[in-house]
């Protein structure tokens, strides 16, 4: 089951640092992630997609690059979500 770590205000909506969940997909993972935390959800998603500044990677790249919220997941793979972050 892949590994999800979870960055800034992701954090506290969750509850913790890491988690894992199953899925084949990174929107199934996250859906996975997030079942019974609608606050979690809606602070990644946007009508089912990914919300924007939200940012997904897979062993360190962008999913972005890839094919978005339907890049393939393996079960060894590390992802981390991060939120929109400001600051100067």
């Amino acid at each position: 089951m892949p590994l999800i770590s979870l960055f800034g205000n992701l954090r506290r909506l969750a509850g913790v640092s890491q988690a894992q969940a199953s899925g084949a997909t990174v929107r199934h993972v996250i859906e996975t992630l997030c079942v019974g935390n609608a606050a979690l959800r809606e602070a990644i998603l946007h009508r089912d997609m990914l919300r924007a500044h939200v940012r997904v990677m897979i062993n360190g790249r962008d999913v972005e690059l890839a094919q978005g919220l339907d890049t393939p997941v393996r079960a060894d793979d590390q992802i981390a979500i991060f939120p929109p972050i400001a600051g100067g």
